[in-house]
């Protein structure tokens, strides 16, 4: 499925940025290779939890001492890149940069440590996906006179470069098997952007300085970590702490009760229902770690939602959304993003066999348990794209999905062919007995999956009926527009027929055919983009709700200092506009540069966690 029909894979400098069209996620052969692919993947992981395979102890990228004349640590954090080059080259060319200025002369240094927070290549994770929409754009993306140690490792300001990286549900379409070729494999070749990465798990330890701890979890194609990567982090917060290696040599690391840690998850958990797919005596692995660590969490991270979004609490620290690392964006004014959100410290005393385990839950609030809920207060203005830039966008579905790709086979136009080719079909059931009903079946194969997201936004306080109802109803809604669309397309062709000289058989054939095809592609694909507008518009289809329109402005990362006195600064460093063209640059990095408008930034978001 792979090749000219979805991506021309042509690499190297003369493919520039602006030639790396993004994904067309309504062409028909990219939502076939999803679906392929998710459904493998699935199927291998009820037969083997990949997870398990990964070498233990847990490798600690311990970077908590420094030198004397080092200064303070620097570290970035981007996640969603591989989509259009456009975007991820800006982001990368931004975030590799020697430093970025802010307001008033603020100067933020280039990180230290690169933490990828996953979804590094789109649609799937295969090995032409990753280099061409991941690897090439941030190698391309280094900067000119690079410096390196002994070992060939670059070096930023004098300190080795360090990689760690999360994989998400796009990286393990492929059981994360090009993932872990660049990060958890022994390296006999230069590995990506000559860093040091030291990982062999897909789940991330790093130990900061001051008493900081950033642990990714990996969800996998599941919703929990798995056994091992849960006892490898319990030892870790427990009072004997983890018996591990670091730089070669046997130690114990252990995350002391004073410490603060930085928790990565690979979706904003605190999107979903605060006691989602938990019930009474049972208890996710993750939440269970959360009961562990307690206090100690200072922050939650994630990306997977193309957008930065912040909430933060005085007890439970800060809440991050943040995957704006390239690909197309996410809505910021929908249910699930501006839902209230709460903590929740339960007991899981009804287990079998018993337990007298904390488990901390995290999730949109679902009215039950009040007293023992605390909100979270979502920051009013952190939202990139903002609210109503967010509302203003959705509109832009009405006709994206006329919009063409990269070349004559790539486009979400394609999605019009295969409308028009439903419209045929349908219309050809109508002579059989119930061909009406028929007809809706067929249009509702199409409409009840894409109008099925919409089950998981309900309210949190509607009963639990109450969103396949929803999805059930907007899903047939959307599909009787298409039949009653039909069925006037079918009309308009017979008055054309009688109003018009007469024509032969064939002639009569060939304009039942081109009506069809035509008002198919054109109003089922118009119905279709209005489908998806109004949804956005009323808060629906975070996931899908933007998925057509291959936004590439409102881009960014975090980059994260720990000061001196311990305390975790955080900057949400944002792109605006991204460049649509590029030439190639004159010196040998980085290898493009913008020409069409200069590469801005700015700090959008700012905050402080003290220790």
């Amino acid at each position: 499925m792979s090749g000219p029909v979805m991506t021309d894979f042509r690499f190297g400098r003369s493919v520039k940025p602006h030639d790396r069209h993004a994904v067309c996620w309504y062409h028909p052969a990219v939502l076939l290779l999803a679906a392929r692919d998710v459904l493998s993947s699935l199927n291998q992981f009820r037969n083997r939890d990949e997870r398990e395979s990964f070498p233990l102890p847990l490798t600690v990228i311990d970077r908590s001492q420094r030198p004397p004349d080092a200064g303070d640590f620097w570290f970035d954090f981007l996640a969603d890149t591989g989509d259009g080059g456009n975007a991820t080259y800006a982001v990368a060319l931004t975030a590799l940069a020697d430093q970025v200025e802010g307001a008033d002369g603020q100067v933020l240094p280039r990180g230290e440590l690169l933490v990828l927070g996953g979804d590094l290549a789109y649609p799937s994770a295969s090995t032409l996906d990753y280099r061409y929409r991941f690897t090439e754009l941030f190698e391309a993306a280094l900067p000119d006179e690079a410096s390196y140690n002994e070992a060939g490792t670059a070096l930023v300001r004098g300190q080795p470069f360090t990689l760690a990286a999360l994989p998400q549900n796009h990286d393990w379409m492929d059981s994360a098997s090009t993932f872990g070729r660049y990060f958890l494999r022994s390296k006999n070749s230069r590995p990506l952007l000559a860093a040091e990465i030291p990982q062999r798990q897909s789940y991330v330890c790093v130990r900061l300085p001051c008493g900081w701890w950033l642990l990714g979890l990996d969800f996998a194609m599941t919703d929990d970590i798995d056994h091992d990567q849960f006892e490898q982090f319990k030892a870790l917060a427990s009072a004997h702490g983890l018996a591990t290696e670091v730089n070669g040599q046997p130690a114990t690391q252990r995350i002391l009760p004073e410490d603060r840690v930085i928790l990565l998850y690979p979706l904003p958990i605190w999107t979903t229902p605060v006691a989602a797919g938990v019930h009474p005596g049972g208890a996710k692995r993750y939440q269970l770690l959360e009961g562990l660590l307690q206090s100690r969490i200072a922050l939650r991270l994630a990306g997977d939602l193309h957008h930065y979004m912040r909430w933060t609490s005085e007890q439970d620290g800060q809440l991050v959304t943040c995957g704006t690392g390239g690909a197309f964006a996410h809505p910021t004014h929908t249910r699930l993003t501006t839902a209230p959100v709460v903590v929740r410290n339960v007991t899981n005393a009804a287990a079998i066999p018993a337990s007298a385990a904390r488990i901390v839950q995290v999730g949109l609030d679902d009215g039950a348990a009040p007293a023992q809920s605390r909100p979270f207060s979502k920051l009013s203005g952190s939202d990139y794209p903002p609210v109503a830039q967010s509302r203003r966008l959705a509109l832009g579905n009405i006709g994206a999905l006329f919009g063409s790709g990269g070349g004559f086979w790539q486009g979400n136009r394609w999605f019009a062919a295969v409308l028009a080719g439903m419209y045929l079909v349908g219309f050809g059931l109508q002579p059989l007995p119930f061909g009406l009903f028929w007809s809706a079946l067929l249009f509702a194969a199409l409409c009840l999956p894409l109008g099925w997201e919409s089950r998981l936004e309900a309210s949190a306080k509607w009963p639990a009926w109450s969103g396949t109802v929803l999805a059930l109803g907007t899903g047939l809604a959307h599909a009787l527009c298409h039949v009653a669309a039909m069925a006037g397309v079918g009309w308009a062709v017979r008055v054309l027929l009688a109003s018009a000289a007469p024509v032969s058989e064939a002639g009569s054939a060939a304009v039942w055919l081109a009506g069809l095809l035509a008002g198919g592609a054109l109003l089922g694909t118009l119905i279709f983009g209005c489908y998806l507008t109004l949804m956005s518009r009323l808060g629906f289809l975070t996931t899908n709700g933007f998925s057509a329109l291959a936004v590439q402005d409102f881009k960014g990362f975090l980059r994260f200092h720990i000061s001196a006195d311990g305390a975790l600064h955080g900057y949400f460093v944002a792109i605006d506009q991204v460049p649509r063209v590029w030439a190639i640059h004159t010196e040998p990095q980085p290898v493009w540069s913008p020409t069409d408008r200069p590469l801005a930034s700015r700090v959008h978001d700012q905050f402080v966690i003290r220790k």
